[in-house]
């Protein structure tokens, strides 16, 4: 009887945790589409979904990384400066929330980069020095977490398509990128339904300016 009634108990706490995991799945994978997909519309109502997921789902480092993504993509949509660090500060502790729940990420790596590259954006004469080289790190060290991940090459060849070319950078120099970017997204394969699979449509986009 003792046995029958553990039995009873831990298929009725493993039903709790797969129906909780499989909301968790359903409900990431409709919002990160969302957000993958979002080419005109504002992050910041997607964000805060999101951020409210990092709050319930503390072990995951998924849903922090996506509001992160989301408030550095919106900031490039911005005009006034002081608006744009304050949602990239928001963005940084994000970061370090999944970066303390994943270490040595590449993906993490890359929206660390992405990060920087942000703030650069801002004034790149004053911020150059400190945040171009947090962005080159951040690369160097997304490619050698994993050479196969098509953000590496895709954030790097958005960085010099958008340099001036007396500054090393310029569309000619970008291109090759995008085409590496391409080449590994054709056989990436991501984790889940809802980790990160954006940099494909970006980088055909750019090529199709050439």
């Amino acid at each position: 009887m003792k046995k029958l009634v553990l039995s009873i108990l831990f298929f009725g706490f493993n039903t709790v945790i797969f129906a909780q995991n499989e909301k968790y799945v359903s409900t990431m994978t409709d919002l990160v589409t969302n957000i993958q997909s979002n080419y005109e519309g504002s992050y910041i109502p997607l964000s805060n979904k999101m951020e409210r997921i990092a709050a319930a789902e503390s072990k995951e480092w998924l849903p922090n990384y996506w509001v992160a993504f989301c408030l550095i993509n919106e900031t490039f949509r911005m005009q006034e400066a002081g608006e744009k660090d304050l949602l990239l500060d928001k963005a940084a502790v994000f970061i370090k929330k999944a970066e303390v729940i994943s270490p040595s990420n590449d993906e993490i790596e890359v929206i660390k980069a992405q990060y920087a590259m942000a703030k650069v954006s801002i004034d790149p004469m004053s911020r150059w020095q400190k945040y171009g080289a947090d962005f080159q790190t951040s690369l160097k060290n997304a490619e050698e977490l994993n050479p196969g991940n098509p953000r590496t090459s895709y954030v790097m060849g958005i960085n010099i398509y958008y340099t001036p070319e007396g500054f090393g950078g310029g569309k000619d120099k970008a291109k090759p990128l995008f085409e590496k970017t391409l080449s590994k997204a054709e056989i990436f394969k991501s984790e889940t339904s809802y980790s990160p699979s954006w940099g494909k449509a970006e980088a055909k986009f750019f090529l199709s300016q050439y």
